[in-house]
């Protein structure tokens, strides 16, 4: 069994309240579980759920032997502890793999740390099975509550529309991983209160609550609506829920009536399961909607577009900015002060980046009228100034209307054919009163 490195033991020490040698650690890694579908049950972990899991990891969770804690009677001694996590990609799935410690020389129920360790690194010891509880399950096809009141009508396993109903866990939390023998635990009717493992006072009987499993065709659950799930690579998942929850059969049943139900409760199940269906229609209308909106193809992919979509507006918030402030500089070039800057920026918000490097680029034109061009005026090696310049005179234009003008003229009357410009589109507002 490997040694833990100088990082992973200073992970384990923020765990450990006796700080460990690595002379007295085992360290191992060992894949938990992922995003794949998971045939038995048709279902599959998000990874919004399986990041909330990789945190319970690193913050650390425990490691047993074979999932004791399912028996009433039994005792669950953990073995070892989790210290770190990382997600990975592989085949387009994502992996959650989990990084565990125990300490040598601990023994319980005849069992000890070393012969673990000596079992893991020989290979005899090979498969973990997670222990989780899901609270929050969606349907792959309208992205409702599969379970409860409000459960969609779709089934799992069943196809819609070329479309296989999946079952989205999406939230609850990890409780251990196991060390386990024969790839899984094996067992149907198990009872158990509670999974917190909360001491009861004296004289007080722990109330035990039948547990059952998980039936492929049922559409509500008992309880708070937890499902308990034991899942190994090698051994597959099992599901277990409280007893008396509801399937599908029994939903219809109670809907369509039989000689047991009375008038009374077919009309209150029909009514309810008429506005079940309205406000699930309306839902998926608005989430069709939606998709289209964000051009996507199901609700999964949704939160990511608009995290996506969000990235995009702020930075064409920022651009605009730029190109705003780039017009306004323009502006005040061709019309000096008699240029309203407050009012232009008013003015520009409203409008989309293109129109306002359309009116930006005309500023800019104005300006190098009124101002120049810029640039080097002379061609080649022949410096001769234009005839009169040393002595002020300015030079002569072919082009012009027959008036010499001076610069300070010509830039005056660039300002008044852009003030005139201005006004003649509606933006008058832009200039400044003259005082």
């Amino acid at each position: 069994m490997a040694k833990p490195t100088p990082e992973q033991l200073a992970k384990i020490n923020q765990k450990a309240l006796v700080p460990l040698t690595d002379e007295q650690t085992h360290v191992f890694q060992a894949r938990i579980i992922g995003t794949k579908r998971i045939d038995k049950y048709k279902m599959k972990i998000t990874p919004n759920f399986l990041r909330k899991m990789a945190d319970q990891v690193k913050e650390g969770v425990a490691l047993l032997v074979d999932h004791p804690w399912q028996k009433w009677e039994a005792l669950s001694f953990p073995y070892g502890r989790t210290f770190d996590s990382r997600i990975i990609e592989e085949g387009g799935e994502l992996e959650l793999y989990g990084d565990h410690y125990m300490a040598k020389g601990l023994e319980a129920n005849g069992i000890s740390t070393d012969q673990l360790a000596t079992g893991i690194d020989s290979g005899t010891i090979f498969d973990t099975s997670a222990g989780f509880v899901t609270t929050k399950h969606n349907c792959g096809i309208c992205g409702g509550n599969y379970y409860g009141p409000s459960a969609c009508s779709h089934i799992r396993g069943q196809t819609y529309d070329d479309k296989e109903c999946l079952v989205l866990a999406d939230d609850g939390y990890i409780m251990e991983n196991s060390i386990v023998f024969d790839g899984g635990y094996e067992g149907a009717g198990i009872t158990r209160e509670s999974l917190s493992m909360k001491q009861h006072s004296e004289g007080e009987q722990p109330k035990q609550t039948e547990y059952e499993p998980l039936p492929l065709d049922a559409k509500s659950l008992d309880g708070d609506g937890r499902v308990f799930y034991f899942f190994s690579n090698k051994g597959g998942m099992n599901a277990f829920v409280s007893k008396q929850h509801q399937t599908k059969e029994q939903a219809e049943t109670l809907a369509q009536g039989d000689d047991t139900v009375t008038d009374e409760q077919k009309a209150a199940a029909l009514a309810a399961q008429q506005t079940q269906a309205t406000a699930l229609a309306a839902a998926n209308n608005v989430l069709g909607q939606i998709r289209a909106a964000l051009s996507v193809e199901n609700d999964t992919e949704i939160l990511s577009r608009l995290t996506s979509l969000s990235a995009q507006a702020a930075d064409g918030a920022t651009y605009k900015v730029k190109v705003t402030e780039q017009a306004c500089g323009a502006g005040i070039r061709a019309l000096g002060e008699a240029f309203n800057v407050e009012a232009m920026k008013t003015a520009l918000a409203n409008l989309p980046i293109s129109e306002i490097e359309k009116i930006g680029a005309t500023y800019e034109a104005q300006a190098q009228a009124a101002l120049g061009g810029g640039g080097r005026h002379t061609q080649g090696d022949d410096v001769n100034l234009p005839e009169g310049a040393l002595n002020g005179t300015p030079p002569t234009n072919s082009q012009n209307d027959g008036g010499e003008k001076a610069p300070e003229q010509l830039k005056a009357l660039a300002r008044e054919e852009a003030r005139a410009a201005l006004k003649n589109t509606g933006r008058g507002n832009l200039l400044k009163e003259d005082k």
